[in-house]
């Protein structure tokens, strides 16, 4: 028997079996994501003017400009004071139109190639925002004024345009204030840059008053699918309502909603507002509204706020019919009070027309039976054909007196889309794809494959939280599910080819089509791809760049792909006594022969281990292995550190 078959250190068939669960996530790696990539975008670089009627800032740090575009600051004379509506972070600075009587722009170009793979696996999701108003008066042409971002390829080439609208006149109570507008989306493959506008247009009368601030692009690698599209959609995101006082509305703008200036959030058991003992956003019994609610303490006749969602990168499967939404809400009011609030969902075309709008509540008093709270409302439905964008409306109607403010409550808003998609499947281990062999371990990718937040499983299992898998309608045993990723071991009873289904939730996936193979080795690496190869030195410790082992020695790993065994595997079984790899198994290390320690030997289901001596005369540094089982071989870029 061998050295490392009598030590057996580091509990040598136990702790291998945490790799079949560790492969759980590939999120997006890119350095770019999840912050800001304007420039400047809140006129805090260069140079400000004090006054309106100054001459424009010759230069703006980051920005191409047009007309009498140029920086104020905030408190200056004809200018947006510092407490007034608007960016709660704000700095000293803001952007305005300038003098005369013309339009006003300033552009910027965003380079985006650091996020090129996530974008090109899409899984990008953009949020483009801003603050946009007025510096002194009223205009009925606001809402000529945007923010646009044009998304290019490497070229040059627009792939896709999305607009954030500035405000409506009748969206203002005030002059000298700005408000929020954002648009948010998924980015097609090839976008390289972005060329930001913003547009403060020309207005009808002499001057132009018209202002911005607190500029902002930022992508997040996200699900399309599966998941609540809609921002701060539950009113928790950055509430900014100062501790001490339970029931202040302080009109600041609420995080990710296109809204009126009276739109809010509030808290929860306060004078005004639900307390949480009445009837309130509940989750298994328990409370789940969080701190806050959304209402609109006005006494206007309605008060809108709105989200926009571009999914035109998912036309294909919208036109053929296999996306779904849904659309859920807490509603409700106050005691006795006629006021009430209502949630829509619009679908529009690629040219901006109107396909077909669906419409949850109102929860009227008569449906309160005069009772302050909120209650559950929801529907559902196919996304039309030809639809591109959404847009989500929650609307607060006031019904009560005119007298009076208006008391209606909303909380929980949820917009979702689904459509059970295999996009990829590949070997757990390395990454690749290409064929697949039995007790394989392999990553299934797509689309609402599983519950948005991922589950282990004990072991394997079938059927986890939800979730099944089959191989030509044999089901397969889980490891681990969300809703991008599923993996899965291939069964040994596969045969020549593999259709391969995921079902979850009643939703079942297209077959995905797989050529099969005898063996498919895969080695585990940190990286669950190229790299530093899971392995383990004589003296128990992990390989690694500062901590090698010694030409002459030997390191231990794992891998997976083996093929069939002896004896016979079985599906999902627990492996009590080590089986052997049918195939022959050979290993390279620096392109040199390895001896094998021991013959390799399957030790949990879809995991082999694979121990080998580390030749004489074996480069140094981070040096090539490769495993081959049969005519097979594992990616050449997997390493392990030698001294």
């Amino acid at each position: 028997m061998s050295e490392l078959t009598n030590r057996r250190p580091w509990g040598v068939y136990l702790w291998p079996a945490v790799l079949l669960v560790t492969a759980a996530a590939f999120p997006g790696q890119s350095q770019i994501l999840n912050k800001n990539l304007v420039v400047n975008g809140d006129a805090e670089a260069g140079s400000s003017q004090p006054n309106a009627s100054d001459p424009k800032v010759a230069s703006i740090p980051s920005w191409t400009t047009t007309g009498g575009f140029s920086v104020g600051t905030y408190g200056g004379g004809d200018f947006v004071q510092p407490d007034d509506f608007g960016p709660v972070d704000r700095g000293q600075h803001f952007f305005f139109a300038g003098q005369g009587n013309q339009e006003s722009t300033a552009v910027q170009t965003v380079d985006l190639t650091g996020a090129a793979a996530d974008i090109d696996a899409g899984r990008v999701k953009f949020y483009l925002s801003g603050y946009i108003g007025l510096s002194l008066g009223l205009s009925d042409n606001i809402g000529q004024t945007s923010l646009k971002a044009e998304f290019q390829d490497a070229s040059g080439k627009v792939l896709f345009t999305s607009t954030a609208p500035g405000p409506l006149q009748s969206d203002l109570n005030s002059p000298e204030l700005l408000l929020l507008r954002q648009a948010t989306g998924f980015l097609p493959p090839n976008v390289r840059k972005a060329k930001i506008t913003i547009d403060l247009a020309n207005p009808e009368a002499a001057g132009n008053s018209f202002a911005a601030d607190n500029i902002s692009l930022v992508l997040s690698a996200e699900p399309m699918f599966g998941v609540n599209l809609l921002t701060n959609g539950d009113g928790e995101t950055d509430a900014h309502l100062p501790a001490n006082d339970p029931d202040s509305e302080d009109l600041v703008p609420v995080p990710g909603w296109n809204a009126h200036h009276n739109f809010a959030i509030a808290r929860y058991d306060g004078p005004w507002t639900p307390q949480k003992t009445d009837n309130v956003p509940t989750s298994n019994n328990n409370f789940a509204g969080g701190n806050f609610l959304f209402d609109c303490f006005t006494e206007r006749s309605t008060c809108p706020a709105w989200q926009s969602i571009d999914f035109s990168t998912a036309s294909k499967l919208v036109d053929a019919g296999k996306v779904t939404w849904s659309l859920s809400a807490w509603l409700g009011g106050y005691t006795d009070a006629m006021d009430d609030a209502d949630l829509a969902v619009t679908f529009y075309n690629g040219s901006g027309g109107t396909i077909s709008t669906a419409t949850i509540g109102p929860v009227t008093e008569a449906n309160r039976s005069g009772l302050i709270g909120l209650w559950p409302v929801s529907t559902d439905g196919t996304v039309p054909s030809g639809a591109r964008s959404a847009r989500v409306t929650l609307t607060f109607h006031k019904l009560s007196p005119p007298t009076d403010n208006l008391n209606a409550y909303a909380d929980n808003l949820v917009f979702q889309l689904d459509s059970i998609q295999i996009t990829s499947v590949t070997n757990a281990a390395s990454f690749q794809s290409g064929p697949v062999a039995p007790g394989e371990f392999v990553t299934i990718s797509g689309q609402s494959l599983g519950p948005a937040t991922g589950v282990v499983a004990s072991g394997s299992q079938k059927g986890l939280a939800g979730t099944t898998v089959t191989f030509n309608g044999i089901e397969a045993y889980l490891t681990y599910t969300s809703a991008t990723q599923v993996n899965a071991i291939v069964p040994y009873g596969i045969g020549n080819n593999a259709s391969v289904v995921v079902s979850y939730k009643g939703r079942t996936s297209d077959p995905f089509a797989l050529a099969t193979t005898d063996s498919a080795p895969g080695i585990f690496t940190h990286q669950y791809g190229p790299g530093q190869i899971w392995a383990i030195n004589p003296d128990s410790s992990f390989n690694s760049g500062s901590n090698a082992a010694a030409r002459g020695s030997w390191v231990a790993f794992w891998a997976t792909g083996q093929g069939m065994v002896s004896p016979a595997g079985v599906d999902g079984e627990l492996i009590a006594n080590p089986k052997s790899v049918n195939l022959p198994v050979k290993v390279t290390i620096g392109g040199i022969a390895a001896n094998l320690v021991a013959p390799p030997v399957l030790i949990y289901t879809g995991e082999i281990q694979v121990a080998v001596y580390i030749p004489a005369d074996a480069p140094t540094g981070n040096v090539p292995l490769v495993l081959t089982i049969g005519s097979a071989s594992s990616r050449s870029d997997a390493t392990i550190a030698i001294k």
